[in-house]
This record gives structure tokens, C-alpha cells and sequence, in this order.
């Protein structure tokens, strides 16, 4: 009797501790269920699409967009290259800045600088036999007449050509290739400027990339939409010299390297609830 007793109160302790306990595999069940649309919902957001993608996106089969004229004024610290022909070399050669001594050496931008003629604070630069010549705020090509003017007062039928040799433009952000690139050329527009750093990223941000222009003591910061064809007719796609360009970043990015680490949570949740499950059968 005793016995049969003992034997019932711990048989209704069993069951009772049984009752009490949630069922594993239930609890298993519910936490995926929360955790499948979590996963879903980060996939989606992470997708791109044509429509954020695309540059210049029109249903036009054909497009003619003016472009406005962009006219760049020198400013202080701009290197300028000057060189200098006529029918005695020797002459001439006292104002050239482009002669590095050995013409099979290619030149790069520290000659450039070292050997051109640097605009200092007052808008003035120095030339042999010339004197100071004032060529803040005018252009490349009135700065080139300036030049000659004064050259052929000391050399017959002389050539003068004038250079800007410190265009460079820099691009940050998100795009393959950041950093600053020297352009030699008179005029570059905002498309083969991010050519020249890789291009943008999948991830990056094409309707407000920022452009940073310096005007005088001051900087300019305006927003353009490369998705539009619009941005042709900007008087900022011609690009000056030292304009940066920044990409930002677009949410779809930050969700996919959020990703990678939810992920390594979500395997060690999976894990963990695979063991449950086992250790319930």
C-alpha cells in the first residue's frame, strides 16, 4: 500500500513538471516563426532596382540637351603652365616652365608644379623679363593674350601658350575608386570624372551626389540627380578645377551589411533551436 502510494504521488509529479514546462518543439516553432519574416523583410530592402540605378533615364529614344557654357576664372594657388616659341630658342626658353631638362622624362603632377607658375594670394604671378602680371579672375585664354602681349615685346614672332596644369577634380564615397585625379584637359564633365574613379557602386546614391565648388573664399554645395537626363542642362555637369564630388551611401547598403551580421546571430538562433528540437524527441 505504502509502496503503491509513492508510486502514484511521483507519477503525478512527473506529470505535473511535464505540464508546466513549455513543449520544445513548440517553442521552437514560434521562434522561427519570428525570425522568417525578419530574414524576408531585410532581403527585400536590400534589393535594387533598374528604376534607382539607371543614369540619365528617359523614355526619348533620342535626346538633345544644351549644354551651358562653363567659363573657369583662375584663382589664387593655381599652377600655371607657359610656353613660349620663336625663332631663337635660347630666348625663348627663359619663360618656359614646361622644360624639365630631359623631354623623355613623362611630366607628372609634382614637375607640373615645381616648373609652372603658381597664382599666389594677390592674384599675380611672376614672370622672367615680364614682371608681375595680374590673372586672378580672368580665363585660361585671356590670361594666354595677357602673356603674349608682353612676350612680344622682347621676342619677334613668338608663340605664347597658356595652360591650367592644376585641374584636378576629387571624388569621394561610395564609389570603386576614391580619390583625386588630374585631368588634361580644358573641360571635363561629372560622368567621365566618376569614369575615372571606377564608376559608382551598386549601393551608391544617384539621385543627390553632392558637388563642392570652391568660389573664391567661399564653397558651394549643390545636389545632383544623375537619373535624370536634366543634368546635362546643369551649369555644375561641366566640372571646374578642384570640385569634389561625393556619393553617399544608400540604405539598401547599410541593410546588406547589416546583413552579414544578423546572419551570424540568426545561424547561432538556428542552432540553438535544431538542438531543442533533438534534445525534445
Amino acid at each position: 500500500m505504502t509502496s503503491k502510494y509513492h508510486e502514484m504521488i511521483k507519477l503525478l509529479k512527473v506529470k505535473k513538471a511535464y505540464k508546466l514546462q513549455p513543449h520544445r518543439s513548440t517553442t521552437a516553432y514560434l521562434l522561427m516563426r519570428r525570425i522568417v519574416p525578419l530574414v524576408l523583410l531585410m532581403l527585400v530592402s536590400s534589393c535594387y532596382t533598374s528604376k534607382g540605378l539607371n543614369y540619365l533615364q528617359s523614355d526619348e529614344s533620342t535626346l538633345t540637351i544644351p549644354l551651358i557654357p562653363s567659363r573657369y576664372l583662375v584663382q589664387p594657388n593655381d599652377v600655371l603652365s607657359v610656353e613660349v616659341q620663336s625663332r631663337d630658342p635660347e630666348q625663348s626658353a627663359v619663360y618656359n616652365t614646361g622644360n624639365l631638362g630631359n623631354s623623355n622624362v613623362e611630366p607628372n603632377e609634382a614637375s607640373l608644379f615645381l616648373s609652372g607658375y603658381t597664382v599666389n594670394r594677390d592674384g599675380v604671378i611672376n614672370i622672367a623679363n615680364v614682371g608681375q602680371l595680374k590673372v586672378s579672375d580672368l580665363s585660361v585664354e585671356e590670361i594666354g593674350d595677357l602673356v603674349q602681349r608682353e612676350i612680344d615685346k622682347h621676342l619677334v614672332d613668338a608663340t605664347v601658350s597658356v595652360k591650367l596644369t592644376s585641374f584636378k577634380v576629387s571624388v569621394l564615397g561610395d564609389v570603386k575608386n576614391p580619390g583625386t585625379n588630374y585631368i588634361y584637359n580644358t573641360q571635363v564633365n561629372i560622368f567621365e570624372a566618376l569614369s575615372a574613379a571606377g564608376d559608382l557602386n551598386i549601393s551608391a546614391k544617384r539621385k543627390n551626389v553632392k558637388l563642392i565648388r570652391q568660389m573664391g573664399d567661399k564653397s558651394k554645395v549643390v545636389n545632383l540627380d544623375l537619373r535624370s537626363p536634366l543634368v546635362i542642362h546643369s551649369p555644375y555637369y561641366l566640372l571646374h578645377p578642384n570640385d569634389v564630388i561625393y556619393v553617399e551611401t544608400s540604405r539598401p547598403n547599410l541593410a546588406q551589411k547589416n546583413l552579414g551580421i544578423f546572419g551570424l546571430i540568426l545561424s547561432a538562433i538556428t542552432t540553438t533551436v535544431l538542438v531543442l528540437s533533438f534534445s525534445s524527441n
